[in-house]
């Protein structure tokens, strides 16, 4: 495949699934109705996650009901002590239920295994001890906070003095040394500011700001670190792509080729959340295969 020689990886070849809505039951997903759909999910959260509702099964019944082909759990790891989700993941029920559902999808639904790590340099180096004990596919570094604020409540919960381009600079600080550490495959809903508030950020967007996304930018294609594309709440609540079309633009104009894309499902309606918008957005870049993971190793998977 001529998009998999491009991105220098192994192609693995995967058929297609359909447009499709958010719903809220596996029963309401469309079947497949038309080809060309991006066939892989590499950001899904189960009750192995504190906020999933749904069991790895439910998920993978799911991603089968809109056509997926291979999926990829993503866990949530806190290093937060005083949060309620610290310590939630058990590693070896997880484990189980990964292979369980190998056992039973085998031959229809490729099931890989990761984690979703929050990232912040206060944590020194816990996350890379941590993450060296495992033996996992696939591992997305997020920055979920910054300079105080939670980033994901601020779609909700904007503050009345909000001083973004500190807020900004916190944030990009905190993903250069994410992207330095070496402990992630990829870097999480960057720019995840944006992915919250795309009007406000929208406004700051100038040479500072990209000249900051560039240095990360370069930062992951010299460290093999890919860019993810986060699908979550993008119809239901107008939270934007993350990384948007101008990040993934520089991205590859830089040479950047490794990219995963996930919706961040955390129940089984939103698997596959807004992949016909994704889709169309990674043609018009340019891209013309995404990313899978087996054991940490990258491979190419064609779009078309």
């Amino acid at each position: 495949m001529a998009a998999c020689a491009t991105a220098g990886l192994p192609a693995l070849s995967l058929s297609k699934g359909p447009a499709v809505r958010c719903a809220r039951r596996v029963s309401d997903l469309p079947r497949l109705i038309e080809t060309g759909m991006i066939p892989v999910d590499y950001h899904l959260h189960s009750t192995h996650s504190a906020d999933g509702e749904a069991s790895v099964l439910d998920m993978c019944e799911a991603a089968l009901a809109r056509g997926l082909r291979e999926i990829c759990f993503t866990e949530h790891v806190d290093f937060d002590r005083s949060d309620p989700a610290y310590g939630h993941l058990d590693w070896p029920a997880y484990t189980a239920s990964v292979a369980e559902a190998r056992s039973r999808y085998d031959g229809r639904l490729v099931v890989r295994q990761g984690v979703e790590f929050d990232f912040r340099r206060a944590y020194g180096a816990e996350p890379g001890e941590f993450l060296a004990g495992l033996d996992l596919d696939f591992a997305i570094g997020s920055v979920h906070s910054a300079a105080g604020y939670q980033i994901h409540r601020l779609h909700a919960e904007r503050p009345a003095r909000l001083d973004l381009r500190m807020l900004l600079a916190e944030y990009f600080v905190e993903i250069e040394a994410l992207v330095a550490s070496g402990w992630c495959h990829a870097i999480g809903h960057f720019d995840y500011i944006y992915k919250q508030l795309p009007d406000l950020v929208s406004g700051v967007r100038d040479d500072w700001y990209w000249r900051s996304v560039e240095r990360i930018l370069s930062g992951c294609i010299a460290g093999g670190v890919a860019v993810e594309l986060n699908t979550h709440h993008v119809l239901d609540r107008g939270a934007a792509m993350a990384a948007d079309v101008e990040i993934l633009r520089r991205y590859r104009a830089l040479g950047g080729r490794l990219l995963t894309v996930g919706s961040d499902a955390h129940r089984p309606g939103d698997v596959a959340h807004a992949f016909p918008q994704a889709e169309a957005m990674l043609r018009e870049v340019g891209f013309e295969a995404v990313t899978g993971y087996a054991r940490g190793r990258p491979y190419a998977v064609a779009l078309a």
